[in-house]
């Protein structure tokens, strides 16, 4: 692809400003809603600015940021390799969005998906860089940053972005600090700051600062055009909503209907706002006009004037006879005005959230009532949960496909999986190259939701014949983020109850983590007596079916173990295994490094707890 000059990107950049100014101005709009800029009911007038336009974008935003976010990629009919590559994909993705996070934390900046968020909902829009970057020291770091679509420019090809520009207003202390580029025209411009376009196509990244001046334009190169190494434009760029940008039969059209693309959470509100702060305002100039009526004065030749403030306590008003005073009438509110409020209101709230999600439930709600409330919330919250989980999906496939390139180093890193489980580790790229294409979904919650799932993957397992197997239910009903994980839990869980030998050896694990030697010695006694017990069985198990002239065959007894039942702990009699797996009787590992200790000799009478003493054994001659 050939370089492009400066001239020819800022050129690019104004050329689509001109064609989306309509949608930019919806934005500025839209952004004084929500800001509450205050309504001017005219001069001599109260004036009203309801707080509903703010009140209700937040509690979308609030929504948004406490929605449950998984990222999971199908298995489908992957083998156990394969599984094992999309579950570490899975943690991978995680680990660069906390490590997105916290880089935005260090630079005081909010949390990616509150910025999101926010651009979502006001401006309708969600925009952000994603790349992979290299420190001083070539260690690798993530640089996931949003950017706001008011200021994002860009142009589209056959296959996508084609380039994507953010331009945004530097003063020159932040110039020469973040570019080492000294800004030295004129002193207006020093005031006022400059332009700083960061510029992104399919290969290079070029950033430029420029003074704004049309009749004058003068700019700096304060980054040459430098190889991404991302493939495609490394930025992500989608519109709230699916209105489309219609052609019509005008010239007009387009420009008319690109205002309408990317919908706020002002899109059906924003025409109301005005009218209910109109309606307010009079009637709060009614009630300020309530506390100071007019006053109607009569004398004979019509020049009487008040010498004291009659709404004053204790004043005292001197009139001759003949003269009196009378209060004006107060002005009426027109009888249709409280109709006309209702139906402002009814329309307000029905483009808006219902004020049941506010709070303002006198009663408990039924199952089916949170249901019916949840449908209405989902109609308008949806659209903005979908939006973000497409910015999430656009940022991981641009940071995924540069770490498969191989041009980076491997990268650890740490989160918290969908199972609450924390995991910390090293992640290569081959991993994320062989893996497949991760899913994430944004939903929000309500609090019988977990319940909900729970009951229908019961239901799913119930019955001779199960509806779904087991990890198919821990994949597609509940969600979870590692169902191989989650299985292999369960399993060890189910041979703690089952197995007493393996109970007695999370105990011992227990306490040695928590330094308790005593219990350490008293469960390592119980699970050397359980151990011997069941070889000593074993062993006159094996010893009568050798002394039989012809060995029964045991029920399920082939050449394997008995069927139901697990092989013995230590394999069979006679075997260098006489312990646990795969090592010898007399030689175990140490408690402290994971495995059993030693077996040492046991004591005539029974293990007790160390410090009491045996039966019998007193501590005379």
């Amino acid at each position: 692809m050939p370089k492009r000059k400066p001239e020819d990107i800022i050129a690019l950049v104004n050329d689509h400003y001109e064609a989306t100014e309509p949608l930019r101005d919806r934005m500025e709009n839209d952004h004084a809603l929500y800001r509450l800029d205050p309504y001017d009911a005219g001069e001599g007038y109260q004036s009203y600015t309801s707080n509903e336009p703010q009140t209700f974008a937040d509690k979308v935003m609030g929504w948004i940021a406490s929605a449950e976010m998984t990222v999971r990629i199908p298995h489908g009919g992957a083998d156990e390799e394969l599984r094992d590559k999309n579950d570490q994909k899975e943690r991978f993705l995680i680990g660069i969005l906390r490590a997105a996070d916290e880089r935005l934390c260090s630079i005081m900046q909010p949390s990616l998906r509150d910025q999101l968020a926010w651009y979502a909902v006001i401006r309708g829009w969600s925009a952000g860089r994603a790349l992979l970057a290299k420190r001083e020291d070539g260690s690798t770091y993530v640089d996931i940053t949003p950017w706001d679509p008011l200021h994002t420019y860009w142009g589209t090809g056959p296959d996508g972005l084609e380039w994507a520009c953010y331009k945004m207003v530097k003063t020159k202390d932040q110039i020469f600090t973040q570019y080492n580029v000294k800004v030295d025209w004129d002193s207006r411009h020093d005031a006022e700051g400059s332009f700083v376009y960061d510029f992104y196509d399919k290969e290079m990244n070029t950033i430029l600062v420029h003074n704004g001046d049309a009749s004058n334009p003068l700019y700096k190169i304060a980054k040459k055009q430098t190889r991404h190494g991302a493939g495609s434009v490394p930025v992500f760029l989608g519109p709230v909503g699916a209105n489309p940008l219609i052609v019509g039969m005008n010239s007009t059209t387009i420009i008319d209907t690109i205002a309408d693309m990317g919908e706020s959470v002002f899109r059906s509100t924003r025409n109301l706002y005005p009218k209910h702060n109109l309606m307010m305002s009079t009637l709060l100039e009614l009630t300020a006009r309530s506390r100071r009526q007019g006053l109607k004065v009569r004398s004979r030749d019509g020049t009487k004037s008040l010498d004291e403030d009659p709404y004053l306590e204790g004043s005292e008003i001197s009139l001759a006879q003949g003269e009196d005073i009378e209060p004006l009438g107060l002005l009426e509110v027109a009888k249709e005005t409280g109709a006309f409020m209702g139906l402002v209101s009814g329309e307000l709230q029905r483009g808006s959230l219902p004020h049941s999600v506010y709070g303002d439930l006198p009663f408990q709600l039924s199952g089916y009532a949170i249901n019916t409330l949840r449908q209405g919330v989902d109609t308008v919250v949806g659209k903005y949960l979908r939006a973000i989980e497409k910015a999430y999906q656009m940022a991981f496939n641009v940071i995924a496909d540069q770490y498969a390139s191989g041009s980076y180093k491997s990268m650890e890193v740490a989160g918290m999986d969908r199972n609450r489980t924390y995991f910390s580790q090293e992640i290569t790229p081959d991993v994320i190259k062989g893996a497949g294409t991760a899913e994430v979904r944004l939903i929000g919650q309500l609090p019988q939701d977990d319940m909900t799932k729970f009951s229908m993957a019961q239901i799913a397992r119930e019955g001779p014949t199960p509806l779904l197997s087991d990890r198919a239910i821990r994949d597609r009903i509940l969600a979870i983020q590692d169902a191989d994980q989650m299985d292999d839990a369960i399993k060890e869980q189910l041979a703690e109850k089952l197995l007493p030998e393996a109970t007695l050896w999370s105990m011992l694990q227990a306490a040695e983590r928590q330094g308790r030697q005593d219990l350490v010695d008293f469960y390592l006694g119980e699970l050397t007596s359980v151990l011997l017990e069941k070889r000593r069985v074993m062993q006159e198990r094996m010893t009568a079916l050798a002394s039989s002239p012809e060995p029964p065959q045991m029920p399920g007894m082939g050449d394997g173990p008995p069927m139901g039942r697990p092989p013995m702990p230590g394999g069979p009699v006679g075997s260098p295994s006489g312990g646990p797996p795969g090592l010898p009787p007399q030689v175990m590992p140490n408690a402290a490094l994971g495995a059993p200790p030693p077996i040492p000799v046991p004591q005539a009478g029974p293990i007790v707890p160390p410090g009491t003493p045996r039966p019998g054994a007193g501590g005379g001659p």
